[in-house]
């Protein structure tokens, strides 16, 4: 991937984003109502009241900022390439840059990685906000397990986020991948309620939901300070399900491509 052609997304990305400008302003200022939200939630619920969150410290409100926060932001990571597949499709450019030089796959990274760097910045802004305002508490982090969970959730939503990304130039308009994730994500992974509380069925299925394991090795690592050989389980999980999707996205992606390329489908949407 060299380095002007990215610079080249970023500049193209930035001035999009930039031409928007309301929408710039209240995406960005939009983040502080939920974390109001669940602040005064939280003095609904009396703390060491409630065995489910007493392993994160008792608090529903940084229970479930951690939640909201890392959920969208994860969510970002899988409907993103989809999305900026699906933009070039409407804008009538992508089988000209699915069919140039650069390496596909450089190109679906590529694409997605101004709104990262966009998001990742809104989820700093967020924790800012809890911190500085909302006493949320990060005395306790552990900040190299914090940073593993982070990197090894990366790798298992964007190898999700490229699935999706195929799924949109194969199935156009009814791509699974993202809509799966997305329904089942906040209700089975606990962004805002502790997975134990689910009935037994639906917590067995949580098992199978990757996010799950991200937000509790986040949340143990952020606020009760957990290392990593403490977190052993949830990372080992989220380190062998990266190394099996992402390779996997990866050729998925590749085969769709191709077919779409044999078939004359990339610009139908």
């Amino acid at each position: 991937m060299k380095l002007y052609k990215l610079l080249a997304f970023l500049k193209r990305d930035f001035k999009i984003f930039l031409s928007y400008k309301m929408a710039m302003i209240t995406t960005t200022f939009g983040t502080i109502f939920p974390l109001l939200t669940y602040f005064f939630i939280n003095k609904l619920i009396p703390e060491q009241t409630q065995e489910s969150l007493l392993q994160y410290g008792g608090s529903y409100f940084e229970f479930t900022l951690i939640g909201i926060a890392f959920t969208t932001y994860f969510t970002m990571a899988v409907q993103e390439f989809s999305a900026a597949t699906r933009r070039d499709q409407m804008a009538g450019c992508l089988e000209a840059l699915l069919s140039s030089q650069t390496d596909t796959k450089a190109i679906i990274f590529m694409s997605a990685v101004f709104k990262f760097i966009h998001n990742g910045t809104i989820l700093i802004f967020m924790f800012i906000v809890a911190i500085l305002f909302l006493g949320f508490d990060i005395s306790s982090m552990n900040i190299l397990s914090t940073i593993l969970a982070l990197i090894l959730s990366l790798l298992v939503f964007v190898s999700l986020g490229i699935f999706s990304a195929a799924g949109t130039i194969i199935f156009k308009k009814g791509e699974p991948f993202g809509i799966l994730f997305g329904t089942m994500s906040s209700l089975l992974g606990g962004a805002v309620f502790p997975v134990e509380i689910l009935p037994d069925w639906l917590k067995a299925i949580s098992y199978v939901v990757p996010i799950r394991y991200s937000l509790d090795a986040l949340r143990l690592s952020i606020l009760q300070g957990y290392s990593i050989p403490m977190l052993s389980n949830q990372l080992m999980i989220l380190f062998f399900s990266a190394i099996l999707l992402f390779p996997l996205s990866l050729k998925f992606f590749e085969w769709a491509v191709n077919k779409g390329k044999r078939e004359g489908t990339l610009m139908q949407y």
